[in-house]
């Protein structure tokens, strides 16, 4: 078989060359993973004559096409073996592995050794009664996760191998829990980790592409591939062999959407009092500003610009013309590092009863997070759908939903409750923040000045906010 050798990728070489009696493939999307097992399988079947391959996948499409994968390496083994004859001069139909007409079917394939591999529906009880190598595939997907395991387990105790391979799908699936006590020593079981950048750097893009690519041109692949992706969650999961633990977001995607309207934006829509929030940075986060108009007690959002790697004055110039207008009650601006400067000479010019500058401790941020997520969950808080940013150029799609998305709420091992998002090239949960001290600036006019306005179209009327 070492002349197949030139087929398979270093990560792929390594997991053939592994015969550990339990092994995990944490992978990414697309890298050849169920591929490199069929080739397994094929070979085991052929040196250990009356062996039986269990196969079971998330659904029979995956599973046609990993028979689809043992027929291809039959013919290649096939064919190799006949080479062979031809030279030895031995009978070529003896060097047979397997009947590519007859041995071949939809669910089984049969070897000339009596050594067959069944393709297995994603039932559980498809593993019942069963003993030989068990090979589970895309584990993270199945429906019946532990009852599957429960099945499959017993059916190799005879010293049979199983292999599990798969992407993630979350933090609660078996699967995951899996390699996490194989992380933390408490399996043995071997755990082969390949995400896209190691793929990518042992040669996929490179075959992808029909040549040897330069270590930029790998660079600029991925980066195409991240951006195909439209959300960030989907990159890491599918991709980068990160669970995304969704019950830990402190805002859900089915949350942020139902507050999504299209076509809220514009100030000349803007008749009420309004408030602003703004989250500053500068340089690798994003500097958020949003405008909130109270409409009969729900806060719609009339402005939000964000920006990255621009000058202070040009920074300060966009928050500016919010704050000189007339019905803006308050503005609440993130003051800590690089904004209390910032803070300091927009109080000085607008005065601090309409500015507020926020410093954020971990009980300021609980407090922020908090309030915003009640006002979601109260449908209290109406945002563009899918907004554009021009001043951000080159990210990801919805950059909003993906930022509000990304704050969670951390417990640390001394047992403290923060909340926050990772910082990445992506920002820090700027979206987040930004609506956060926005919705803040009207909480804090509550208690200060007194917004009056003498014509308000919403007073008095049942308003069908389905309509901003």
């Amino acid at each position: 078989m070492a002349e197949l050798t030139d087929f398979f990728f270093p990560y792929q070489k390594r997991w053939l060359l592994d015969k550990s009696k339990v092994k995990i493939f944490e992978k990414s999307r697309r890298i050849g993973g169920t591929w490199v097992q069929s080739f397994e399988d094929v070979q085991d079947c052929i040196e250990q004559p009356g062996l039986k391959v269990f196969f079971s996948s998330a659904d029979m499409t995956a599973a046609a096409e990993y028979i689809d994968y043992c027929d291809s390496w039959i013919q290649k083994l096939n064919a190799i073996a006949k080479a062979l004859a031809e030279v030895n001069c031995e009978d070529i139909e003896d060097c047979v592995f397997a009947d590519e007409d007859k041995g071949v079917k939809s669910k089984l394939i049969e070897f000339c050794n009596g050594s067959k591999i069944y393709v297995l529906s994603s039932n559980p009880k498809a593993f019942r009664s069963k003993g030989g190598k068990i090979v589970w595939d895309e584990a993270a997907h199945h429906e019946n996760d532990q009852k599957m395991w429960a099945a499959a387990k017993p059916a190799a105790m005879w010293g049979y191998p199983i292999r599990i391979l798969s992407t993630h799908n979350g933090v609660n699936s078996l699967f995951y829990k899996l390699i996490d006590k194989c992380k933390k020593g408490e399996l043995d079981y071997s755990v082969h980790t390949v995400p896209i950048q190691l793929a990518v750097e042992e040669g996929v893009a490179d075959r992808i592409c029909g040549r040897k690519l330069t270590k930029k041109e790998r660079e600029e692949w991925l980066e195409q591939e991240h951006k195909g992706c439209l959300t960030e969650a989907i990159w890491q999961e599918e991709y980068c062999c990160n669970p995304q633990d969704e019950s830990k977001a402190m805002i859900s995607y089915e949350l942020i959407h139902s507050c999504e309207r299209q076509g809220v934006l514009g100030l000349d829509k803007a008749t009420g009092p309004l408030y602003l929030g703004c989250d500053v940075a500068r340089h690798r986060h994003l500097y958020v500003i949003y405008v909130l108009e109270d409409v009969g007690g729900t806060l719609v959002c009339r402005a939000v610009e964000a920006y990255q790697n621009k000058k202070w004055s040009f920074l300060e110039q966009k928050l500016y013309k919010y704050l000189m207008l007339p019905n803006l009650v308050r503005a609440c601006i993130d003051r800590t590092g690089v904004g209390d400067q910032f803070t300091e000479r927009a109080q000085e010019k607008y005065g601090s009863v309409k500015v507020e500058g926020v410093l954020f401790t971990n009980t300021v941020k609980a407090d922020l997070a908090i309030n915003l997520l009640q006002a979601f969950e109260d449908q209290k808080i109406v945002i563009e759908k899918c907004p554009k940013f021009p001043g951000v150029e080159g990210r990801i799609e919805d950059e909003q939903a993906e930022s509000i998305h990304a704050v969670r709420k951390i417990v640390t091992t001394a047992g403290n409750v923060r909340y926050d998002a990772a910082s990445t090239e992506q920002g820090h949960g700027d979206f987040f923040w930004g609506a956060a001290l926005a919705y803040h600036a009207k909480n804090a006019s509550d208690t200060g000045p007194i917004f009056v306005q003498t014509t308000n179209p919403f007073k008095g009327k049942n308003v069908d906010f389905s309509t901003f």
